[in-house]
């Protein structure tokens, strides 16, 4: 073999090496951050737990769209808070345990109007067919399904079933047969297939939940905090 061959052999190695090098430090890089955010998000959850902010007064009006949003609000010209939520996403759950009744109080007050975006993104099928049933619950009692669905919502990796989502009709005092045939006949998923499309394609829904008011995106902890969401709610204008 040649000088130069020899050469060459030993600088394609040398960079083989480096290559390898590079590799390794990205995948322990990688793997630390998702350990700190893990952690982090444990930690979240355990200070979030047992700071609810129950609310059992009347609710403000509720409108399902056919564009696939929900309105909860009163009559005026309110500050706008748009949530994007996934039926079957646990920090989804969590949101809804700490913050759900803020929102139904701060609408009911008519401080502001809360437009809800179900989306598909934790679970292809189960938050699909959530989402879709969804659609079909008439107006006056979707907030009791909604709030059931999260009450009763299994690990993420479970997919909701049909049978499921009716039995959580049935707990929101639904049972008529034309709402009941249109969960079954999933009639609004293509909608849902949309609604998710264009959410995703919007800079600042990366994730589910996202809240955004009036045009900006809510931090971690103004989402996730009684106190936070609260106060800004009530500085908005």
């Amino acid at each position: 073999m040649s000088k130069a061959a020899r050469e060459r052999i030993r600088a394609e190695r040398a960079r083989r090496a480096r290559g390898d090098r590079r590799r390794r430090i990205a995948i322990i890089t990688g793997v630390s951050a998702l350990v700190v955010a893990v952690v982090v998000a444990g930690v979240l959850v355990q200070s979030w737990r047992g700071r609810s902010s129950a609310y059992s007064g009347p609710l403000a009006q509720v409108t399902v769209a056919a564009d696939g949003t929900v309105t909860m609000a009163r009559a005026g010209n309110l500050p706008v808070l748009d949530v994007y939520e996934d039926f079957q996403c646990p920090v989804c759950r969590e949101f809804e345990s700490v913050n759900g009744g803020t929102l139904k109080r701060f609408a009911a007050e008519g401080k502001v109007k809360v437009v809800y975006h179900p989306v598909a993104f934790v679970n292809p099928q189960g938050s699909l067919r959530a989402a879709a049933a969804a659609q079909c619950l008439p107006a006056p009692r979707w907030m009791a399904f909604h709030d059931t669905v999260y009450s009763r919502q299994p690990p993420e990796s479970v997919a909701l079933t049909l049978a499921d989502l009716k039995g959580f009709a049935a707990e929101a005092e639904v049972t008529d047969a034309a709402t009941l045939s249109c969960m079954e006949s999933q009639r609004h998923a293509s909608l849902v297939t949309r609604v998710t499309d264009a959410a995703f394609k919007q800079p600042d829904v990366q994730g589910t939940p996202t809240l955004v008011l009036g045009g900006r995106r809510l931090t971690t902890n103004e989402m996730l905090t009684a106190d936070g969401l609260a106060g800004v709610l009530a500085a908005a204008r």
